[in-house]
């Protein structure tokens, strides 16, 4: 069963008036248990006057990639790291639909937590934050296949590590450190998971569960930070308030201060600019009050970029105009790591999929717990280019408001019996357990695209995504169709990438953006070597400026990509440790 496009526009229009003629009922409140939540974050951010002119290392961007390299580069040398983001402490994190709306990102609230990038073919999501996306992810650390490594884009140096099992270890570490654990059903419950598994089975595929960066069951942080245990409240894409999800803020950042990191945020870097002696400086302005500006100069022997695929793209674009040397492939080979999402909406099964507007106050009878939790794995005895993975979700608190409306008053081809569950959500009451939402399931799928896709800068300076010819790529159409199977086996309507839906267009969505400074093992196929660091236009190698993020892995990845990402970040920080 399917939904119109027009018929999913008119549901913001009529909303409102629908639950206005809608008749009121009282009803019993719904049974709750407050949670209280003691978080005892220390804040890792230096204040901006201990900002010195000159370091040995400086590592622009807090994510996974510059996370990890300030942890194992920071003993012994003076290291500072540049986040243009804020600090984010647990219990800062909105958790509402107005909210939610004034934390977007843009030119006039540069501190906005969520980034949304508008292109005509892809759209991208990433996160603003010391932790970079960490803090706005699910936190799914699964291995990619072994075979992705074997596509002819990666450089000789590291497949040779892949097929030995020496890149294992890196792995491991990653895994350790973040202290990933898994969905266990004999200590836990959550439906949203039991009904995946019920329908992958019925598909006849093969279902894991992924470990998954959140303090599930209880445990300590690296250098005995605390932290409270997970209250399943479903928020982790919004911002995890009761700081049971391992950011990096988290673990490995802590261990970059322990080691002398300096932290600084607020700090957006503009470009780097090579000095006549081989050192770099590196200009960017420090917003000082989230509106207003002022511009910082800081030199240093080695600059790590670690900004996030669009970020870092954008960086050395700008930085070539200043007249830094540049591979030609700056800029090619973006993934949108084959993302599609999906929607299967008013099911026959409640799923508890929806998080809870307050991270303390939590739903006796319907916790939906982390957002990801299982995975549908198409990947055993296909070919590379037909494998995938599908996982559940949750809807964040504060955007459930706006789907109920929107979901409910579309006009759907639905039984009598079932349209009781859409009414409730229409009036928007309290007992959202009996709702057509929480009868519904969030898909997120992830392929091998071709990663042929372009980023560019558009006049104003903003990075954007070329990819005419995306739509045509067979990974998106393969999964869509399998999401819709998923969601026939739960007797669901589905809804095909609902970000088409909602807005006009046909764009798809990624949350995990590739490419733009790929590896290579020469300037002709890269704009990094193995180990990150930036090959001039001519094929030599700049002597310490390296790139470390999302942004260096040339091909999808078919799976989340942290694991990878922060592997590469530990191969590469061991084996240049002795040159910075």
């Amino acid at each position: 069963m399917g939904i119109s496009r027009r018929d999913f526009l008119k549901a913001g229009l009529s909303a409102s008036a629908v639950s206005a003629l809608a008749p009121s009922t009282t009803q019993a409140e719904p049974q709750t248990k407050y949670i209280p939540v003691n978080v005892r974050y220390k804040s890792l951010s230096n204040p901006i006057s201990d900002l010195k002119e000159s370091y040995d290392i400086l590592v622009i961007g807090s994510g996974y990639g510059g996370a990890v390299m300030s942890a194992r580069l920071a003993e012994g040398r003076s290291l500072a790291i540049l986040e243009r983001g804020a600090e984010r402490a647990p219990g800062s994190f909105v958790e509402t639909f107005k909210g939610f709306l004034k934390d977007l990102r843009s030119k006039l609230k540069p501190l906005g937590l969520f980034e949304l990038h508008p292109n005509h073919e892809m759209d991208v999501v990433t996160g603003n934050g010391l932790g970079g996306t960490s803090l706005i992810n699910a936190g799914a650390t699964v291995e990619p296949d072994e075979d992705v490594f074997r596509d002819g884009h990666w450089p000789s140096e590291l497949v040779d590590d892949v097929r030995s099992g020496e890149f294992q270890k890196y792995y491991a570490r990653v895994k350790r450190t973040l202290q990933a654990q898994s969905y266990d059903p004999a200590r836990m419950r959550s439906a949203k998971v039991d009904v995946h598994k019920l329908a992958t089975e019925k598909l006849h595929q093969k279902f894991e569960y992924a470990p998954i960066a959140v303090n599930l069951y209880g445990q300590k942080q690296v250098l005995g930070v605390e932290q409270p245990k997970c209250i399943q409240c479903g928020n982790c894409c919004a911002g995890c308030n009761t700081g049971a999800k391992n950011t990096l803020n988290m673990n490995y950042l802590p261990l970059a201060k322990y080691h002398g990191a300096e932290v600084y945020t607020c700090m957006e870097v503009d470009h780097i600019e090579k000095l006549s002696d081989g050192r770099y400086r590196v200009h960017c302005d420090y917003h000082y009050d989230g509106k207003k500006k002022t511009r910082k100069v800081i030199e240093a022997n080695t600059v790590i970029v670690a900004a996030g695929t669009m970020g870092s793209t954008r960086l050395m674009m700008k930085s070539r105009r200043y007249g830094l040397s540049l591979s030609n492939q700056l800029g090619q080979r973006f993934s949108g790591n084959g993302d599609v999402l999906g929607l299967s909406f008013n099911t026959d099964y409640k799923t508890n999929a929806i998080g809870f507007d307050s991270a303390s106050e939590v739903r006796v009878d319907m916790r939906p717990g982390a957002v990801i939790y299982g995975v549908a794995d198409y990947r055993p005895g296909r070919k590379i280019s037909e494998r995938f993975i599908i996982e559940e979700g949750t809807f964040p608190g504060a955007l459930t408001i706006p789907l109920r409306m929107a979901m409910a008053t579309a006009k759907l081809k639905i039984s009598r019996w079932r349209a009781l569950r859409v009414l409730r959500d229409v009036t928007l009451s309290k007992d959202i357990e009996k709702g057509a939402l929480n009868h519904s399931m969030v898909y997120l799928g992830m392929g091998h695209d071709r990663a042929d896709g372009q980023l560019i800068l558009d006049r104003k300076d903003r990075v954007r995504v070329h990819w005419p010819h995306v739509m045509s790529d067979p990974v998106f159409p393969m999964i869509d169709r399998e999401m819709k199977r998923q969601s026939q086996v739960l007797g669901g309507n589905f809804v095909m990438n609902p970000r088409t839906l909602i807005v006009s267009g046909k764009n798809l969505v990624t949350v995990h953006p590739l490419g733009g400074c790929v590896m290579g093992d020469t300037a002709e196929y890269g704009v990094v070597n193995h180990l990150g660091q930036v090959f001039t236009e001519n094929g030599e190698l700049h002597q310490g400026l390296y790139i470390m993020d999302g942004s260096v892995v040339p091909t999808a990845l078919g799976v989340n990509p942290l694991l990878t990402i922060a592997s590469l970040a530990e191969r590469a920080a061991e084996r240049i440790r002795h040159l910075c």
